[in-house]
């Protein structure tokens, strides 16, 4: 099928990899956007087998699939307008993926970084910044901005090394040699079997349900992120939403949701990012950011220091930031651009 405006009336079909969890959430988001915008969507899993793939392609053959699920699994179907949905962290996709993404129809992305990352990398299939709406699951902003004693922050994500956990911890203690001043809260998940090095670190790692995950922002005073590498940074956008004052780099995917003024900037320094869980996930030339223990405990001081009035006003204008490009209506309105009435 050749890349054009899409048949609205014929509705999408959305393959989900349900298995890993934050690929579970965007699918969501991706369906409630969907809905808001009026375009007919069924979600359903990503097919488990070879078999399974070629009963998908028989059923779906000239329906519009939206495959949303990890660079190795991307899947086309031989009969179908096919769009990929790539999420990616660090500066370059390896090759094997991007010979499977020219062969979709389309490449929609959450972040400019993507977007660039897929140009750069040599994916030649169309590339349209197309998010899902980060405010389909509706949470009430925090209202005030007076600090816990001692003073909370807030950071969640998987148990990674991406993540930057074991240099957020450093850089707490570094920043806050006393126990007693702040506590750190990680929020993980079950399978995470850390020891906390100190008792004011918490390692939470437990299941939480969507709508509890969302409220818990709003019970901390600033969320920070000391990740390497976020292709959007999920969490992120969800602390500015809940109107939670956030610290973080801006690399990646957090130059699509953050702006100058609105949050408590944490320096980085771009550095070759040599590792991989598998061969096939390497890309040469990929690059990341990296925030040394010390970068980090400067921006945790500046965050603990930081008045009620300054946090207030970062954490409205991160709310905005994220709104004015990530909302239902703006997401919305540019699927139904996409789509022929």
């Amino acid at each position: 099928m050749k890349p054009g405006r899409l048949g609205k009336s014929a509705g999408v079909t959305l393959l989900t990899d349900f298995a890993r969890g934050s690929y579970e959430v965007i699918g969501r988001l991706y369906r409630l956007t969907l809905e808001g915008a009026k375009v007919p969507v069924v979600e359903e899993p990503l097919p488990a087998s070879a078999e399974d793939w070629e009963k998908t392609a028989e059923r779906l053959a000239g329906a519009v699939v939206l495959h949303n699920t990890i660079g190795p699994l991307f899947h086309p179907l031989p009969n179908s307008f096919n769009i990929a949905l790539p999420h990616h962290e660090w500066s370059r996709y390896p090759k094997g993926w991007v010979d499977t993404l020219n062969r979709f129809d389309e490449v929609w992305t959450t972040s400019d970084f993507v977007a660039d990352v897929m140009r750069n990398s040599g994916v030649k299939a169309p590339i349209l910044f197309m998010p899902p709406a980060l405010d389909a699951d509706a949470v009430s902003p925090k209202m005030e901005w007076e600090a816990h004693a001692p003073f909370s922050f807030y950071s969640c994500g998987e148990a990674h090394f991406r993540k930057g956990f074991h240099l957020l911890m450093a850089g707490f203690m570094e920043a806050f040699p006393q126990v007693g001043a702040a506590r750190l809260v990680i929020k993980t998940s079950p399978s995470c079997k850390w020891t906390s090095p100190r008792e004011d670190i918490e390692i939470a790692a437990n299941w939480m349900e969507r709508d509890d995950m969302l409220a818990e922002y709003k019970k901390h005073d600033a969320y920070v992120s000391a990740s390497l590498g976020e292709g959007l940074g999920l969490p992120l956008a969800e602390a500015a939403l809940a109107g939670l004052p956030v610290t973080a780099n801006f690399w990646g995917g957090h130059e699509s949701l953050l702006a100058e003024g609105g949050f408590f900037k944490m320096e980085s320094g771009v550095i070759d990012q040599f590792f991989c869980s598998d061969p096939s996930y390497f890309a040469p030339g990929q690059k990341c950011a990296l925030s040394t223990p010390q970068m980090i405990s400067a921006a945790l001081r500046r965050v603990y220091e930081s008045t009620p009035e300054e946090r207030r006003t970062m954490a409205k204008i991160a709310r905005d930031r994220v709104l004015s490009r990530y909302a239902m209506e703006v997401c919305a309105e540019r699927l139904l651009n996409r789509f022929v009435f």
